[in-house]
């Protein structure tokens, strides 16, 4: 038989006293806060909230505004709110205005409020859905009217933090910008806009926005409001009729948190290889290779080189109706048609080496992987190869022979390697000059001897062929390029086979 200890009871008497002194210690002072702020107060505790009067606002938006609503009777609309100065407040107000109701604001405490907060998990009935899906617009008066938010002083701070996040998402997607910087500065926050590899200021916008826009991206994209740690998360838009991918990355920094968007969908990938920039023999042992019934081809070069682009373009080579391809990607970032395209889920357990396994059971005869970055995946890879199948993969390496010792370095053998390597392939993008605003230029003498010497070392053996007479452009920018002097990318390659005489060095 269990007897109860009395000191037990009597300790757990004395923690519901002082529990119940602070509680009322909390209360009284949350009423003179009330007070001076001129609301009225209301204690939360034990009130009884219908389920439909919490259903007017998403459970992640209310606890992000620090205000739930505990009463409504017509379009009348009682919120209990922890602070009336959060900046979260202000988009909530504007979806509640929306539906018309007359809101009444009290101030509540910290306990009460988050003890409500709790009876969103007894609602039965299905909660409006936050969308993930924004639609923005994107046009050039957009993109003007991103740049003239400096200049729209108090009309700028009444702006709700949807608007702002539309116009930044629709001025980017209109420059055919790849990544979207947020950086809060020690007196404003900078939005920087990545276009063709280089990183243009878009706008600086006052810092007092940074809270505002970061909870507005962060409830979009399914991340924590209430969390000041490295976080990661996605959520969709609609423009032009695409639908793009953003990928939301947020890094705590010393003047606020930092958030960089990767847009998903914004470049063409329906190139064709001679659309690539390879030219000559470099062009024509690529498609010597991709014929081959087996084997594995990796790109190489530093991250933003353009080796998914160039590994999709094969793709959409190889893609004829004898054929099944499966890719494996982290993230899929493009999707293609007649491809099998399979994403890696960490969550689940399943990462390159794993998902490798598991597709060359679903019999593919082509195979790309994302990216090679271990031992198991590099393994699994080249036996793959060795086994009947073609496999496309990309290596972090500064040149093409890099990839080999990379290999090694993993801990695959030579023997395995060797055999099963039929193409390595190293690249960079460089920009081009707009063609909208292009003009002939008179080089220095320096310059000119710099060319000629560069264009010298071309081996006759490349299959490249050099212009007698040089000719030079640069642009000064227009409309087209937006003033920047440069529109679109092309790929420098490096490119050999694994011959018989490689095999027999590897």
């Amino acid at each position: 038989m269990l007897f109860n200890d009395p000191r037990k009871e009597k300790g757990a008497k004395l923690k519901q006293v002082f529990s119940d002194l602070n509680r009322k210690f909390e209360e009284r002072q949350t009423a003179r806060r009330a007070s001076l702020l001129g609301l009225p107060y209301f204690d939360l505790a034990g009130f009884p909230i219908d389920e439909q009067t919490l259903a007017e606002v998403p459970e992640k938006q209310a606890e992000a505004a620090g205000g739930l609503p505990f009463f409504k009777e017509g379009p009348l609309l009682r919120r209990g709110i922890l602070d009336p100065a959060n900046p979260a407040m202000k988009q909530l107000l504007s979806d509640l205005d929306k539906k018309k109701f007359q809101v009444e604001f009290f101030l509540v405490s910290q306990t009460s409020f988050q003890n409500a907060l709790q009876q969103y998990r007894k609602i039965l009935t299905v909660t409006p859905a936050i969308k993930h899906e924004v639609q923005v617009e994107a046009s050039e008066s957009i993109l003007e009217r991103l740049r003239g938010l400096p200049q729209e002083g108090e009309k700028l701070q009444e702006m709700s933090a949807s608007e702002l996040v539309s116009l930044i998402i629709g001025g980017a997607v209109t420059i055919s910008s790849s990544d979207i910087h947020l950086e809060p500065e020690k007196n404003d926050l900078k939005v920087r806009f990545r276009v063709d590899g280089v990183l243009q200021d878009a706008v600086a916008l006052p810092l007092s926005l940074n809270h505002l826009l970061m909870s507005r991206i962060k409830l979009l994209s399914g991340l924590k409001l209430n969390v000041s740690s490295p976080q990661d998360g996605r959520f969709s838009v609609k423009a032009d009729g695409r639908v793009l991918d953003l990928r939301v990355s947020a890094l705590p920094a010393s003047h606020g948190e930092s958030i960089v968007m990767r847009i998903l969908g914004i470049q063409d990938v329906g190139f064709k290889i001679e659309e690539l920039g390879l030219r000559g023999r470099a062009l024509d042992t690529v498609y010597r290779e991709l014929k081959k019934p087996n084997g594995m081809l990796l790109t190489t070069g530093p991250t933003g080189s353009g080796k998914t682009t160039t590994l999709y373009a094969f793709l959409n080579h190889l893609n004829k109706p004898g054929v099944k391809i499966i890719t494996l990607e982290d993230p899929v970032e493009y999707q293609l048609e007649g491809i099998i395209q399979t994403p890696i889920d960490h969550s689940a357990g399943m990462d390159f080496a794993k998902g490798l396994r598991s597709i060359l059971r679903q019999d593919p005869d082509i195979v790309m992987v994302g990216e090679i970055r271990d031992f198991e995946t590099a393994e699994t890879a080249a036996q793959a190869a060795l086994t009947g199948h073609v496999v496309l993969s990309t290596l972090h390496t500064n040149d093409a022979a890099g990839a080999i010792p990379r290999l090694l370095d993993l801990g695959v053998k030579p023997v395995t390697i060797g055999p099963a390597l039929t193409m390595l392939i190293a690249q960079r993008l460089l920009r081009k000059i707009c063609r909208h605003c292009k003009e002939l230029y008179k080089p220095t003498h320096e310059e000119l001897q710099r060319v000629k010497l560069i264009l010298s070392q071309i081996s006759p053996k490349s299959a490249i062929r050099v212009p007698s007479e040089l000719v030079f452009y640069h642009s000064k920018g227009c409309q087209k390029c937006h003033d920047l002097g440069y529109r679109g990318r092309i790929g420098v390659f490096e490119a050999f086979a694994i011959d018989d005489k490689m095999q027999e060095l590897i």
